[in-house]
């Protein structure tokens, strides 16, 4: 059975109808699903702190984290058959059980020290790492594009190793993650969470999306 990790864009997590319709998706799946929220208006605010040089790269790094997990107790209520997990160890059980784990990320990641604590490492190279440890069959970011565009064209398959920058689709830290760990990630617009399904299937998939692999 494959291993997923899903990652929900802070952009979509107001759009109660999309997460109705994902909560549908995802408790349909054949998989072991782990969800991991970005930061939204609460990453936002921690931002703008940054900027005005209130608080250190560093403290922005993990207040961020912080605030992905304020999202993260939202979407248990609204994701069926989920759990909290604060830990691997959680989220492996929860797998097992065939619940949905929602990442607490904080302590994980404060724990293993293994991502630099720079502002610029975003919830997506959260959920890349997150998958390697878990040693996931992909992970899936939810954005609100359509996936990555070169020369005006929407491009299907992308190597690591072949492009310097992500800049406005992901951070470009995710890049480096993929080349170290082989983690295979796909960019999909999570406002047509259908195309989750279809590719964790393998199924055919007739809308725009990009993954990207070592």
């Amino acid at each position: 059975m494959k291993t997923i990790i899903v990652k929900i864009g802070g952009s979509l997590l107001h759009k109660t109808t999309i997460i109705d319709t994902l909560s549908e998706i995802l408790t349909s799946l054949n998989a072991r699903i782990a969800l991991i929220p970005g930061g939204g208006v609460f990453a936002n605010k921690v931002r703008e702190l940054f900027v005005r040089h209130e608080i250190s790269s560093v403290e922005a790094h993990y207040m961020a984290i912080k605030a992905m997990e304020v999202y993260s107790i939202l979407l248990t209520s609204r994701i069926k058959n989920s759990r909290l997990c604060s830990s691997l160890e959680q989220a492996r059980s929860a797998m097992d059980e065939g619940k949905i784990a929602i990442i607490l990320p904080y302590k994980i990641i404060s724990k293993t020290r293994a991502l630099p604590a720079l502002w610029k490492i975003t919830s997506d190279s959260i959920a890349v790492f997150l998958a390697a440890l878990l040693k996931a069959d992909f992970a899936i970011l939810l954005k609100s594009v359509d996936g990555v565009f070169i020369d005006g064209k929407i491009v299907r398959e992308l190597k690591a190793g072949r492009i310097r920058s992500l800049k406005g689709y992901a951070d470009d830290y995710i890049l480096e993650l993929i080349r170290k760990y082989k983690v295979k990630v796909a960019i999909i617009n999570g406002l047509k969470p259908e195309i989750l399904r279809l590719i964790v299937q393998g199924e055919h998939c007739p809308y725009p999306y990009t993954v990207i692999t070592a």
